[in-house]
C-alpha cells in the first residue's frame, strides 16, 4: 500500500479524538450505498421488464411474420423453401400460422377469441411455447391432430389461453363451441376439446387465444391449403430490422419485423428507463454532496496532520493523493455494499409477490434482471462519483500552508 492509501485508510478509521467525523464517514457510505442499491435495483427492474415483455410478445409471435393481404399465401411451403434457401444460415426455423377471430361459447358464456392455427413441429424451430402450456401433452395433442387428423373423429383439440378458459368457467377435458364464421348456416357451432392452457403472462393474449393444429383451423375458416402467413425465427434476433428489409425489397410480401410489434409500448419503456435513471441518479449525485461535505470537514480536522506531513517532507500531490483516496476507498466501499444491497432487495423482490401489478403493465409480477454489467456499471459510477466529489477537497489539503496549519491549532 502506497504512502498516500496508507494514510487515507488511517484517516477513516475511528480514534477517540476522530470519532465524530468517522460517524459522519460511516453516514456518507450508506449514503452512497443507497443511491447506488436504488439504481441497480429501478434498472434491473427496468431490463427485467423489457426483457420479460420480449420474451412473451415473441413467444406468441415470431421474430419476422411474412403474410399477404388480403387472402392469405397460397403455396405455403414454396415460400418457405424460398426463405429457407435464401436466408438459411440465419434462421430457426419458418412456420406457416392461421390467424382469424370469431366467438367462443360454453354453457351460455361468450367471449371472442383469437384462434391461431399452428404447425406443432415446425413452430417449435421457429418458437417454442412449449414453456407456457400446460400439460405439455398438449402440444403432442395439437401433432397428433395435424399427422393424423383421423385419430379426432369428434371435437378437435384447442389449447385454451389461461384467462379465457376461467372467462368460460371451462377446464382442460371440457368442449366449447367456436362459431364458424365462413359456414353456410349463420351462427353453426364447431365443438373443439380443451387438451391444455396457454399462460404467457400477457394478460391480452391470455384472454383471447386459443391455439389449433393448423390444417383444423384451415378447415374451420375454410381456407383449403392457405395460410394467413409465415412465422419466421432468428437465431439472431437484434438483425431483425436488416433481414426484414431485405427480405421486403426480395419478395411481394408483407413483411413485420419482432421490434414494430406494440413499438409504441417499447419506445415509451426507454423512455421510461431513461427518466427513472435520471431520477434515481439525483440520489446518488445528493449523496455526492455527503462525500464532499464529510472531506471538507477531514481537511479542516486534519489541518494539523497535513501539516506534520509537510513538515516532514510530504508534497502537495501526496496531500491530494491522500484525499482522494479517502473518497475512492468510500466509493469502493460503497460500491460494494450497494451492490450486495440491490441483490438482497432483487431477490426479495424476485421471490415474493411484495408488489402486485395492475392490469396496464401486463405481467402479473414484478420481473427481476440480474445482469452482471448493471451490478459493474454502477458501482463503477457511484465509486467515479466518490473520487470526483473529493477532489475539490483534496486541492484545498494540497494548498495548506505548514505554517498556517500549525496555527490554525
Amino acid at each position: 500500500m502506497s504512502f498516500a492509501a496508507l494514510i487515507a485508510s488511517r484517516y477513516l478509521i475511528a480514534t477517540r479524538a476522530s470519532r465524530f467525523l468517522t460517524w459522519i464517514s460511516m453516514l456518507s457510505l450508506a449514503g452512497i450505498s443507497i443511491g447506488i442499491a436504488a439504481m441497480i435495483v429501478v434498472l434491473s427492474v427496468i431490463n427485467g421488464f423489457e426483457i420479460e415483455l420480449r420474451n412473451r410478445f415473441l413467444a406468441a409471435n415470431a421474430h419476422i411474420l411474412a403474410f399477404q393481404f388480403p387472402f392469405g399465401i397460397d403455396d405455403p411451403a414454396a415460400w418457405m423453401k424460398l426463405i429457407e434457401d435464401d436466408f438459411g444460415p440465419d434462421l430457426t426455423g419458418v412456420s406457416p400460422f392461421v390467424h382469424s377471430e370469431t366467438m367462443a361459447t360454453k354453457d351460455g358464456l361468450m367471449n371472442n377469441i383469437l384462434v391461431r392455427g399452428i404447425q406443432p413441429i415446425l413452430r417449435k424451430k421457429t418458437r417454442d411455447i412449449t414453456p407456457y402450456v400446460e400439460p405439455k401433452t398438449a402440444i403432442d395433442a395439437l401433432t397428433k391432430s395435424f399427422e393424423h387428423p383421423e385419430s379426432f373423429p369428434g371435437p378437435k383439440p384447442i389449447i385454451l389461453g389461461v384467462g379465457l378458459l376461467s372467462i368460460l368457467q371451462s377446464k382442460v377435458g371440457e368442449t366449447i363451441k367456436l362459431v364458424a364464421p365462413e359456414s353456410s348456416s349463420f351462427g353453426e357451432l364447431r365443438e373443439f376439446l380443451v387438451v391444455g392452457t396457454y399462460d404467457s403472462g400477457l394478460k391480452f393474449y391470455d384472454n383471447k387465444i386459443g391455439i389449433v393444429a393448423i390444417n383444423d383451423a384451415q378447415a374451420f375458416f375454410r381456407m383449403k391449403n392457405r395460410v394467413h402467413g409465415l412465422e419466421i425465427g432468428l437465431k439472431h434476433p437484434e438483425n431483425s430490422r436488416d433481414i426484414a428489409a431485405i427480405m421486403s425489397r426480395k419478395y411481394s410480401l408483407t413483411i413485420k419485423e419482432w421490434q414494430t410489434f406494440n413499438k409504441q409500448m417499447f419506445e415509451t419503456m426507454e423512455m421510461e428507463r431513461a427518466v427513472i435513471a435520471l431520477i434515481v441518479a439525483l440520489v446518488a449525485f445528493v449523496a455526492s454532496f455527503n462525500i464532499l461535505t464529510t472531506l471538507f470537514i477531514t481537511v479542516t480536522q486534519k489541518q494539523r496532520s497535513i501539516s506534520v506531513l509537510k513538515a516532514l517532507g510530504a508534497t502537495n500531490w501526496q496531500v491530494l493523493r491522500i484525499f482522494i483516496f479517502q473518497g475512492l476507498f468510500i466509493g469502493i466501499v460503497g460500491g460494494i455494499l450497494g451492490a450486495l444491497l440491490a441483490f438482497i432487495i432483487s431477490k426479495i423482490l424476485a421471490n415474493f409477490e411484495i408488489v402486485h401489478l395492475p392490469d396496464l403493465y401486463l405481467l402479473a409480477r414484478l420481473p427481476i434482471n440480474f445482469e452482471v454489467k448493471v451490478y459493474a456499471t454502477m458501482s463503477a459510477a457511484g465509486c467515479l462519483i466518490c473520487v470526483l466529489a473529493g477532489v475539490y477537497p483534496a486541492w484545498i489539503a494540497s494548498r495548506i500552508n505548514v505554517i498556517d496549519g500549525f496555527r490554525g491549532h
